[in-house]
């Protein structure tokens, strides 16, 4: 508050001072000037008399500084919201984490023998076997490795450990020599896991890099294929291949891997990810990254096209998020449906997988208890020993993904119904008994401890003249005896001897699914996931397509309903229990503010409610439900879901009060398919006797809490945007009057003059690029980067690449609100280097200035020193060429350059008083801050320089050795080391109307492209510096 109030009387003195001594209205820009510049002004020369009120001169000052500083503080408030919003708004309900810890006995055997003979990567990455202790076969005496089962390769992420590997190896070994009978395969076999070391690896930052990883684990691939023909003792087919896990970076590593040249054709058909970014690139620092990524999505673009490819027929590729909870990666960034048909992959959430019910972040879903014991079944199951691809057919892989990883609501997983792909031996005779319980349409069956006489024989007609039915049957006893029976038409054996039954049915025993226990006692999903002492519910769901093959439903009363909480609920229904609302984000704030109420159908088992048109993943809801009933068998529950991708979250004990529903459906700068199903549907399951309502409203805490992690670099772009178009006022204004006004006056003439147009235009580009297409045409402005911002798709894909990427027009406040943001941000940055420079003075003349005689020869000889030439700034600008050239990538270069401006603008602050130079100051100073904004965008790839120098490996940059991206931004660093200013000339000067279009064309790209072309901005800057350089020279 004291320096806020120091600010504001400093600036009341400049303008009182400026209205006495300066006629106010000969220059605009003399209305926003500093105090330091009004004072640096020579005095003019009064013409006559000028009486100036107190009053008059408070309205003057409070037109010039309101509207401005309104903005500034309207954007800081904007930060500190999401700032508070992302670091106080905790994750509840379905969105906890909710892993357990694990405990396992690591070893890990270091492959020597896979050295520079067979790749010439050895010196920098490394190759380990897991040996889990007391389970896996040890080393012989002679160090020789036993390999006796099954290769499989986990590939770390972005600074990702090889020890990550430990936590699925563990429990594959643990189930595999501790659990075999659960193992649903009889050719499984134990995993040899490998793993690769890259000395934790910046691969998210560096294409090279990435390239590097893929290429030593095509090497490794082949060398850990021959290690397993020196074991003479096994029976089966040598390995041909080898089964691939990837987490982070390392999945799109391993997709990588099949476009190079040294890799092993057939050797990886099954290929598992974990929080991968697939379908585009995380951050956008490095162009190779961007090419990379458009390179490896065509290249397996064109192979499943191809339907007789061995990628069509046989390799399989399945991508597993953490959702909500992975701040590190957006979970919208793993789809593969763009890129991988169902028939081979899909992308699918840890929410959504059974007995996991959780979400799990970036690190934790390596080692979550819940998830790797899914992982290590699946992968056992999966693996076929006799084959000498060492993996199960395509199909058979699909159906085991299909049943583990996803729901099994979905309309995608009826294909794996028992009782829909039967076989005719999978059906049993049957005849009806005498005394059986017929079970009316529309009635549900209530089975339980307290319900008396269970000794019926319960049989579901189903209706031969309804198109819409369903049969539903939920209980908490594992494997009740249900039937779907059809008459017969051959001649049954029965008791050994063929005679005549009237009916066959089959058993629809492994068709039930699990979901999350919901009674008094449970808080959350995962409370009754894999390893909880809590079991859960079983569910069974038939639609009309399937039913209408057979004659009717047979359920046995289970004899497990001995306790007081065992139930069975079932019901043939045929009305329709969905309903549909056409409401809009728009008419979901309305109605929430009306507190609208939506009364759910509990006279059916299980009532969907279906939201068309909120499909946005940027916005989140909050969900209120009220139940009434008294004596309840099951607390009612809900699942969230989204058909495509397969994402379900449960919502268990509505009572505990309000769920948060936060998706991952149509994301920004994510392509998407239009023509699938993209509602919210909420399916409410409900106990007999209860009734619910619902209301849906805008969780505003959760939404703004999102927006920072899809948002990250659009604040890096937004940025450099602004800071260019505000030194494209400067420039200008330095050409009209021959003063280049300072960064913050500049500022605050910008958003007094033009305020109501950018947060207009801010406002309309989303809406803009929905309704007309905007983003098709402003593509021509993209000439300047000629790779693509994502990875083209087919037709029936899109993707919105445009400003925010938003597709929803209810977000186009999000403009509005990330440029008050920016604003807010640059000016305060602005701020700070002020004070810093005010501070320096202050201590330069204390410390160093304390005698006169001392202060003037300085000055002079600092100054002479400036303006002549320099060899020591030559001999550190050819240097830094010549590093760039040979070893230093160029970013390293800029960040050099960026300290010795930073230097070079202190010293220009401590050495020039007069005002005369304060062009000098205010030019320096807007060149430094549009390179502080520039160093993000420039720092990884110099912290994967620095982390190769650590390790003393030589990594070639290729494309960062280009010293012309730097050489421009050298000659102009140099020339302001010699106290030089761009020359002032008219406004028809070719050079001058070429940086002035320059810098609204850096700004222009930045914010529409910017965020998906973060390295371009840094070339942007450098063509940039070449025209201020040339211009000092004119």
């Amino acid at each position: 508050m004291g320096l806020r109030r120091s600010l504001n009387a400093l600036a009341h003195k400049g303008f009182y001072f400026a209205d006495r001594y300066l006629k106010m209205g000969e220059h605009k820009i003399d209305k926003y000037a500093s105090s330091d510049a009004r004072n640096s002004q020579p005095k003019r020369k009064r013409t006559g008399p000028e009486i100036v009120t107190g009053d008059a001169l408070h309205n003057r000052r409070g037109s010039v500084d309101k509207i401005p500083l309104r903005i500034i503080t309207l954007g800081f408030l904007l930060v500190l919201l999401v700032a508070a919003a992302s670091f106080f708004k905790k994750f509840t309900g379905a969105d906890s984490p909710k892993c357990r810890s694990i405990y396992m006995y690591p070893s890990y055997a270091r492959i020597d023998g896979f050295d520079e003979r067979f790749t010439k990567l050895a010196k920098k990455y490394h190759l380990y076997l897991y040996r889990e202790q007391g389970k896996d076969r040890e080393p012989l005496e002679n160090n020789l490795i036993q390999l006796d089962g099954v290769p499989v390769l986990f590939i770390p992420g972005n600074a990702g450990s090889f020890k990550q590997a430990r936590s699925i190896a563990a429990a594959s070994a643990d189930l595999y020599f501790d659990e075999p009978e659960i193992i649903e395969n009889h050719w499984t076999k134990n995993l040899d896991f490998f793993t690769a070391d890259f000395n934790e690896d910046f691969t998210a930052f560096h294409g090279r890099s990435l390239l590097d990883q893929a290429e030593y684990l095509n090497d490794a691939i082949k060398y850990i294929i021959s290690l397993y023909s020196v074991n003479q003792d096994r029976t089966e087919p040598q390995p041909q291949s080898v089964l691939v896990i990837g987490h982070s970076m390392g999945g799109v590593v391993a997709r990588v891997m099949p476009t190079l040249k040294n890799f092993v054709p057939e050797s990886v058909n099954s290929y598992i990810t974990l929080s991968a970014p697939h379908a585009a690139s995380p951050v956008t620092f490095d162009g190779d990254m961007l090419k990379i990524y458009d390179s490896v999505s065509k290249f397996w673009k064109s192979q499943f096209s191809d339907n007789s490819s061995f990628f069509s027929q046989n390799v399989s590729l399945i991508s597993i998020t953490g959702g909500v909870l992975d701040t590190t990666l957006p979970a919208d960034l793993t789809l593969i449906e763009d890129t991988i048909p169902y028939s081979n992959g899909f992308t699918t959430y840890t929410t959504t997988i059974p007995q996991v019910w959780t979400p799990i972040d970036h690190l934790a879903i390596v080692w979550c208890d819940q998830l790797r014991k899914v992982l290590a079944k699946l992968l056992l199951e999966t693996v076929d020993v006799q084959s000498p691809y060492k993996s199960r057919p395509l199909n058979d892989r699909m159906r085991l993904y299909r049943k583990s990883l996803i729901s099994g609501l979905e309309d995608y997983a009826v294909q794996d119904l028992k009782i829909n792909t039967r076989s005719e031996s999978s059906y049993k005779p049957f005849e009806l008994p005498d005394d059986f319980n017929e079970v009316a349409i529309d009635e549900k069956l209530i089975l339980a401890r307290a319900t008396g006489n269970h000794e019926f024989l319960n049989l579901f007609k189903i209706p031969s003249d309804e198109n819409d039915y369903e049969f539903v049957l939920l209980t908490n006893i594992a494997s009740p005896e249900v039937r779907f029976c059809q008459k017969n038409t051959v001649r049954a054996k029965i008791d050994g001897r063929f005679e005549e039954a009237r009916f066959k049915c089959v058993s629809a025993k492994d068709d039930f699914i699990k979901v999350p226990r919901s009674t008094k006692d449970s808080l959350f999903p995962s409370d009754s996931s894999i390893g909880e002492p809590m079991s859960p519910f079983y569910l069974l769901k038939i639609k009309g397509a399937v039913l209408s093959q057979f004659e009717f439903v047979a359920l046995s009363t289970p004899e497990a309903l001995t306790r007081d909480d065992d139930f069975l609920i079932a019901e043939m229904k045929t009305t329709n229990s969905t309903r549909s609302f056409g409401d809009s984000p728009l008419m979901v704030l309305l109605t929430s503010l009306a507190q609208r109420k939506v009364h759910i159908d509990t006279s059916s088992l299980i009532s969907t409610i279906c939201f068309p048109n909120l499909w946005s993943s940027v916005i989140s809801y909050r969900l209120k439900t009220t139940t009434v009933g008294e004596d309840l068998i099951f607390e009612p529950l809900i699942r969230q879901s989204i058909e495509l991708p397969f994402e379900t979250k449960w919502h268990v004990n509505l009572k505990q009060g309000p769920q948060d529903i936060n998706f991952h459906n149509v994301a920004p700068f994510i392509p998407s398919n239009p023509l699938n199903d993209r509602s919210l549907k909420l399916d409410f399951i409900s106990p007999p006797g209860s009734k619910m309502t619902m209301t849906l409203e805008i969780n505003w805490a959760l939404t703004i809490k999102m927006l920072l992690i899809r948002f990250r670099l659009t604040i890096a772009a937004f940025t450099v945007g602004f800071v260019s178009l505000v030194m494209s006022l400067q420039y200008y204004e330095y050409n009209k009057t021959g003063r280049f006004v300072a960064f913050d006056a500049a500022t605050k003439l910008l958003l007094g003059k033009y305020w109501a147009v950018f947060l207009a235009l801010t406002s309309l580009l989303t809406p803009l690029c929905i309704f007309f297409g905007l983003h098709k045409l402003t593509s021509i402005a993209n000439f300047a980067n000629r790779t693509r911002p994502l990875v083209p798709t087919s037709q029936s894909w899109a993707s919105n690449t445009f400003f925010l990427g938003i597709d929803e027009i209810f977000m186009w406040w999000l403009g509005p609100a990330f440029f008050l943001m920016t604003v807010s941000s640059v000016y305060l940055l602005f701020r700070l280097i002020t004070i810093i420079e005010a501070a320096a003075r202050i201590v330069y003349s204390k410390v160093l200035l304390s005698h006169r005689t001392v202060e003037v020869s300085s000055i002079a000889t600092e100054t002479s020193n400036m303006r002549s030439f320099n060899l020591r700034q030559f001999t550190g600008a050819l240097i830094l060429v010549l590093g760039v050239v040979f070893y230093i990538p160029y970013q390293f270069a800029f960040i050099i350059l960026t300290v010795v401006q930073s230097l070079l603008c202190l010293k220009i602050a401590v050495s020039v008083e007069e005002g005369a130079k304060k062009n000098l100051v205010n030019y320096n100073n807007t060149v430094l801050l549009l390179m502080l904004f520039l160093v993000p965008i420039n720092a990884p790839i110099v912290m994967v320089f620095m982390r190769n120098f650590a390790i003393r490996w030589e990594t070639p940059f290729r494309s960062h050795h280009n010293c012309l991206a730097i050489l421009p931004i050298i000659l102009l660093i140099e020339s302001n080391a010699r106290s030089r200013i761009p020359l002032r000339s008219s406004t028809n000067n070719l050079i001058s109307l070429a940086i002035l279009g320059w810098l609204l064309y850096m700004s222009l790209y930045s914010f529409i492209f910017g965020t998906r072309n973060l390295y371009w901005l840094h070339h942007l800057f450098n063509s940039l510096c070449s025209m201020l350089f040339l211009k000092t020279l004119a």
